[in-house]
């Protein structure tokens, strides 16, 4: 990485956090994808990654690689995310049908399609549970497709440690996702299916 650079993006010169910045957007946007599943809600976490890499850019050391410090943030904003949006309330069928919501007939498709993103939408909700170094070797390892080797690297560890925190978050996650709010045996082993498609 190019200190200069650096320095001059910690002193306040946009135009140098944009240059420091720009190689990493495609993996801002993966993380907050992964945690989100959804573009508009990727699109507010990267952006809410991206402000607060600058705010707190000052504060970056160089004890961890720069690409580490950033999968940080986007993770941390993607979870914060969540955790807003587990708050807030949602409206139930009958509450919008007794407004006067009458949707029309699903069209073919469309109830798989939703069954889908539930199944994901639960297992984002159960990765989110997840302690957090767990869940950064999961994502990286299993969601982002990057070796135990790849994912040392970022996290600053070693493979082996990578890869005995993937099991202990697949294991984790199998309690999760059986939990009574989660369960769905169908769900949880194509979600096992699912993190172990890239298992080395």
């Amino acid at each position: 990485m190019d200190q200069l650079l650096l320095r001059r993006a910690q002193q306040g010169d946009t135009a140098a956090f944009e240059q420091l910045v720009t190689p990493f957007e495609g993996l801002i946007w993966r993380v907050c994808w992964h945690y989100t599943g959804n573009e508009q809600d990727t699109r507010d976490c990267a952006q809410d990654a991206m402000l607060k890499a600058w705010r707190s850019l000052k504060d970056y050391r160089g004890d961890c690689a720069f690409e580490s410090w950033l999968y940080s943030v986007a993770a941390t904003c993607s979870l914060d995310f969540l955790r807003k949006e587990k708050r807030r309330p949602k409206e139930s069928a009958d509450e919008l049908a007794e407004k006067g919501f009458d949707p029309a007939d699903p069209a073919p498709g469309t109830e798989e399609t939703a069954v889908r993103n539930d199944e994901h939408a639960r297992l984002r909700e159960a990765i989110s549970r997840l302690p957090e170094d767990q869940r950064d070797a999961l994502v990286l390892t299993q969601l982002e497709g990057r070796s135990y080797e790849e994912a040392a690297e970022l996290l600053d560890t070693s493979p082996g440690t990578v890869k005995s925190r993937v099991n202990r978050a697949k294991q984790k996650l199998k309690e999760i996702l059986t939990e009574p709010e989660l369960s769905d045996t169908g769900r949880v082993i194509q979600n096992e299916r699912r993190l172990r498609r890239n298992e080395k």
